[in-house]
């Protein structure tokens, strides 16, 4: 199993990032390149639901699910009735395999339902961690989704518990949690794009394009620096009791720090630094940096069930309600703001963070060549208690368990916790979501044994 992970937040109204918690020495970076499409004599081998899928999506119905077990369930939040539907299933009838279900539907043959959530029937280790996922959150200690999945398959596609304890609706495949600090990911190809355009170096200082800073920060951090986390800033705006809700006044008050050690030094995980980084994005794209994100990078990775703004989590359609330990009794948080910036907070779900990293293994957010680049590990990042064997890029935890090699990000606020592996050499992916305090952790040491393991498939 993986090693303990060991994590602390910084809370500051109902928003807290937590820092990245990564086990795992590595040797060599990941080779996106060998995450490409495989060949066309491999595409034809695919299963009939996979092609279908891909069709209809490639006709403009990006939610179409992926099949679980061979089988394909349309979830309510599919209009087959609408005229793009109709056409794109008559353009992808030769490949319809004739065993979709459609919305209220019963489950699928070969599927099984436990405590809401679908588990195949084929005898694999995806199936063992689906059952175990179930029986904690019957127990009272899981709640969210979680979708892992290969290029051509899905292995488990399920929610697991309540979204809101209250009406008792359960969390599925589409329901949307904060996902904190994973939002760190879409800012760093963010700037790795308008760098990639020739817009900005890695290696100016942050002053070059941020007006206002002092010159320990302006001139003598670098763009590079604030990426991979050894610029020496820290977590000032999201200490406050009450930061700001805008991206000028959060910037406004990282102006009045210093750096922790000469820039360079080592790593210290920072969500200012990211902040900063969102404000050059801003001002070298010309662009609100959200409207950036959402340009960018949601629109190429069609993520359409994702947002980047301030927001009640009650007030969003279909998020789950947050539950943070107050002591030992769970709250329902839902009703307090989230402030999102581009250190993180946004709010998605499991396949929409599929589609990002499916995105950027295909090359549709950064070329081979920039996603080489942000993807090689820079710097040791030692979590509490533990010895210098994480490693960070330009904006990804970087990880390597039994030698298997993945990247991503977690994080958390309270209320919610997430956690994205993306193993580029295989193309595999897993997201866990929750809307459960200190919930995730079992869950991901599982889920990277699983994948790093010779089980795997």
């Amino acid at each position: 199993m993986p090693r303990i992970r060991l994590v602390s937040a910084l809370t500051a109204t109902g928003l807290a990032l937590l820092p990245s918690a990564c086990g795992g020495a590595t040797r060599h970076h990941p080779d996106p390149a060998r995450s490409r499409p495989q060949s066309v004599r491999h595409q034809q081998a695919r299963s009939l639901p996979q092609q279908y899928t891909d069709c209809m999506r490639a006709h403009g119905i990006h939610d179409f699910p992926e099949p679980v077990d061979g089988h394909i369930s349309l979830t309510p939040g599919i209009d087959t009735s609408s005229r793009r539907f109709k056409a794109a299933a008559h353009a992808c009838a030769k490949y319809a395999p004739g065993r979709s279900t459609t919305p209220g539907a019963a489950t699928t043959p070969g599927a099984t339902t436990t405590n809401g959530a679908a588990t195949t029937t084929a005898s694999h280790p995806w199936r063992a961690y689906s059952r175990w996922l179930a029986a904690r959150a019957r127990a009272g200690q899981f709640s969210g989704s979680v979708l892992v999945a290969t290029p051509h398959r899905t292995w488990l596609d399920a929610g697991f518990g309540l979204s809101d304890r209250s009406s008792k609706a359960a969390n599925t495949p589409r329901t949307r949690f904060c996902i904190a600090s994973i939002g760190k990911l879409f800012t760093a190809i963010s700037v790795a794009q308008l760098a990639e355009r020739h817009e900005l170096s890695f290696d100016a200082p942050v002053g070059r394009y941020v007006r206002g800073l002092p010159a320990a920060i302006g001139t003598h951090i670098t763009i590079a620096e604030l990426l991979d986390m050894t610029s020496g800033l820290g977590n000032v705006v999201l200490g406050r009791r009450r930061p700001p809700t805008t991206l000028a006044g959060q910037v406004a008050l990282i102006a009045g720090e210093r750096p922790q050690f000469t820039p360079g030094r080592r790593f210290l995980y920072s969500n200012d630094g990211y902040i900063l980084l969102g404000a050059v994005v801003q001002r070298v794209s010309g662009e609100s940096y959200a409207r950036y994100v959402g340009r960018h990078v949601f629109a190429p990775a069609h993520m359409t069930h994702t947002g980047y703004r301030v927001y009640v989590p009650a007030d969003v359609d279909g998020m789950a309600h947050g539950y943070a330990l107050a002591g030992t009794t769970l709250r329902d948080i839902s009703e307090m703001p989230q402030i999102a910036n581009p250190s993180g907070g946004a709010y998605s779900t499991t396949g929409d963070l599929l589609r990002f990293a499916r995105a950027l293994l295909a090359h549709r957010l950064l070329g081979a060549g920039m996603t080489r680049t942000i993807l090689v590990p820079r710097v040791n990042s030692p979590q509490p208690g533990g010895p210098p064997v994480d490693e960070y890029t330009y904006g990804f935890a970087y990880q390597r368990i039994h030698g298997v090699t993945f990247v991503g990000h977690n994080g958390g606020t309270p209320g919610y916790e997430g956690q994205l592996d993306v193993y580029p050499r295989t193309g595999r992916v897993v997201v866990v979501l929750t809307n459960q305090d200190q919930t995730m952790i079992p869950a991901i040491q599982r889920s990277e044994a699983i994948a790093t393991g010779e089980a795997a498939s």
